[in-house]
């Protein structure tokens, strides 16, 4: 049974994740509440998810990005990001949630959407390798490292270089 269930991204909803803010050191997974995120979050390739379903005041707990919305546009990358055997992916789950043991399944339902559209698609990562915990997770689930890099083009760096890693599975 499923625990969460990703729908079409709504304006309700975008409005509502862009006012995330994550506590240190996750500062930078979160929004500043502006059009252009709320635009970002409505480009068809974000989507909300919800714990429960039905409902017409239902609140996300969480969003999933899909292919170049989960990618780091950082041209370095286009030899690994070009193989479309993956679908990119990326998560984020509602500030107040994490590190509450939520991850797993939520990850893995996202997943479970992602395979649905894309079947025999592998499934594709960025990470920051200093988030430990997700990188915990995401080896738990059985993803494999496959390339390591420092970037500056993540907008949540603010200046700083990220070390981060490309992650399958």
């Amino acid at each position: 049974m499923k625990n969460y269930y990703v729908e079409e991204m709504t304006l309700t909803a975008a409005e509502y994740i862009a006012k995330w803010e994550y506590p240190a050191p996750y500062e930078m997974y979160g929004f500043s509440d502006t059009d252009d995120e709320i635009c970002e979050l409505l480009n068809g390739l974000h989507f909300a998810v919800y714990s429960e379903v039905g409902g017409n005041e239902r609140i996300p707990c969480g969003f999933a990005a899909i292919g170049w919305s989960a990618q780091v546009q950082d041209k370095k990358l286009r030899d690994i990001y070009d193989d479309e055997s993956y679908t990119d992916i990326a998560f984020g789950l509602k500030p107040e949630f994490c590190g509450q043991g939520l991850g797993e399944e939520f990850v893995k339902d996202v997943i479970a959407f992602v395979k649905e559209m894309f079947g025999d698609d592998g499934i594709r990562l960025t990470v920051d390798t200093k988030n430990k915990r997700a990188c915990k997770l995401y080896e738990k689930l059985g993803f494999k490292e496959i390339h390591a890099f420092n970037t500056k083009c993540v907008d949540a760096a603010r200046g700083k270089t990220l070390s981060m890693k490309i992650m399958v599975l």
